[in-house]
C-alpha cells in the first residue's frame, strides 16, 4: 500500500483556499484536483487520495459515510 495514500473523514467545506475537509480533531486538509458535489458541502464525508503537501490532499474518491 502506498505511504502517501490517506482516507480522511470530516465536514467539507468550501474556504478561501479552495473546497475542504475538517477533521473531528480539527485538521484542515485541502482537496486538490477535485469538485465536490455542492450538495455535500456542509455535510460529512470521506475523502480518499495521495497526500500531496503538509495539508493537501489530492482526492481521488470523495464519498458520504454510511449511516
Amino acid at each position: 500500500m502506498d505511504m502517501n495514500r490517506k482516507r480522511i473523514t470530516g465536514r467539507l467545506e468550501h474556504t478561501p483556499r479552495g473546497f475542504a475537509v475538517i477533521t473531528d480533531a480539527g485538521e484542515r486538509w485541502i482537496l486538490e484536483d477535485c469538485a465536490p458535489d455542492s450538495a455535500l458541502v456542509g455535510n460529512d464525508i470521506i475523502a480518499e487520495g495521495v497526500v500531496s503537501g503538509l495539508d493537501r490532499l489530492r482526492a481521488a474518491w470523495i464519498g458520504s459515510p454510511a449511516h
